[in-house]
């Protein structure tokens, strides 16, 4: 009987422990992914206003080593990247944050990176 009681209290405790463990991850996950939002925002800000006053020559000086950078013409047309080469890249006209940053100022997406091979979230700024 004692056996018994003591298996149902490590089940429980177990249970208990293993559910918060899920929430407190949760939580946190939301928690990163929101700081990390904002601190692309702020960079984007800030690689907005030197591209707009040094062009590439300003962008060739950042260390991108933490994001990826792209400048585009209000066509699509790709005029610098951080990771890759302009001319092999495609038009970005069609992206859902270029189009929405030419409408609306900003954009934001978040979609599989087939250049980087992973998911990643992305914002634009006209």
């Amino acid at each position: 009987m004692t056996k018994r009681i003591f298996r149902t209290i490590i089940l429980v405790a177990g249970s208990v422990l293993a559910a918060a463990f899920v929430i407190i991850i949760g939580c946190l996950y939301g928690y990163f992914i929101e700081v990390q939002e904002n601190l692309l925002c702020d960079e984007l800000d800030l690689a907005a206003a030197g591209a707009e006053y040094g062009g590439v020559e300003y962008l060739n000086k950042l260390d991108c080593g933490n994001y990826r950078l792209t400048w585009i013409s209000k066509e699509g047309t790709v005029l610098f990247d951080s990771e890759a080469k302009e001319s092999d890249m495609e038009n970005h006209a069609n992206r859902e944050e270029v189009a929405e940053a030419l409408k609306n100022g900003t954009g934001k997406s978040s979609r599989y990176s087939e250049t980087l091979l992973k998911k990643t979230i992305y914002y634009a700024k006209r």
